[in-house]
């Protein structure tokens, strides 16, 4: 199978190479795009290639892997007769990711931390796959640790288990924490709100936060700490749609 290749990165890297061994046997083209394949719809991600020059690339009989791929990729996949997999719509994909993502932030905590987990206090937005992997390993190291969410009843749960958790609103306090974590995809929190020395590290994609010093975007963490694992997980689920394996 011949592979095309588009994006930049150890993970991309990694997968393509696991795919020309495991698929060899395959006929047909395979386009392999990165994670997330396009962070604004008209480039694809860590390249100055634009969605569009693609599409007179794909033809049928093709395979294309991507996450969240655009709808103008997937019409052209569809037109001509293409096999698409996108990574964001499969579920085994996503926890797996969500596992590595959480390690691979917990890891750049104690790599570029100067104080040990035990003598932080960090707060967590968010309570969805990443959130609550992340919360479960930062615990282990006896993190001082806030939860805030949009939902009651996730708030009450975690107080019921002895961790500290609030719903966003206006009278959230962001006050006492060394360092706010982002897992929630979309903004939930006026930021104008924040102290203006509280350390913020966002793990999601797009433009949440205002570009500052004291922000770290770590939107492709598994890609940053730990690529070879990154782009096997990629490899794997895209290998496990390809041969039919996935029910």
């Amino acid at each position: 199978m011949e592979i095309r290749t588009f994006g930049v990165g150890g993970r991309i890297r990694e997968c393509e190479r696991l795919l020309c061994e495991s698929l060899r046997d395959l006929s047909g083209r395979l386009i392999l795009l990165p994670i997330p394949t396009s962070r604004d719809n008209i480039y694809i991600t860590g390249s100055s290639t634009e969605t569009e020059e693609i599409l007179p690339l794909i033809r049928e009989g093709d395979a294309i892997v991507g996450y969240n791929i655009p709808a103008a990729l997937r019409q052209r996949a569809e037109q001509v007769g293409a096999t698409l997999y996108d990574g964001a719509l499969d579920e085994e994909f996503l926890s797996a990711n969500a596992d590595l993502t959480a390690r691979g932030t917990l890891g750049y905590l104690l790599t570029h931390s100067e104080s040990d987990l035990a003598d932080l206090s960090v707060g967590v937005v968010g309570y969805g796959r990443i959130g609550i992997r992340l919360i479960r390993l930062l615990l282990l190291f006896d993190t001082r640790l806030t939860v805030y969410t949009t939902r009651q009843s996730v708030a009450l749960e975690l107080c019921e288990m002895g961790i500290s958790a609030t719903v966003i609103g206006e009278d959230s306090d962001f006050s006492g924490l060394d360092i706010l974590i982002n897992t929630a995809p979309a903004r939930q929190i006026d930021e104008s709100r924040l102290p203006p020395d509280l350390e913020i590290i966002d793990l999601a994609s797009g433009s949440i936060f205002e570009p500052s010093e004291r922000l770290v975007k770590l939107a492709s963490i598994p890609d940053i700490m730990y690529p070879k694992t990154a782009g096997r997980l990629y490899a794997e689920a895209a290998i496990r749609e390809l041969r039919g394996e996935k029910l």
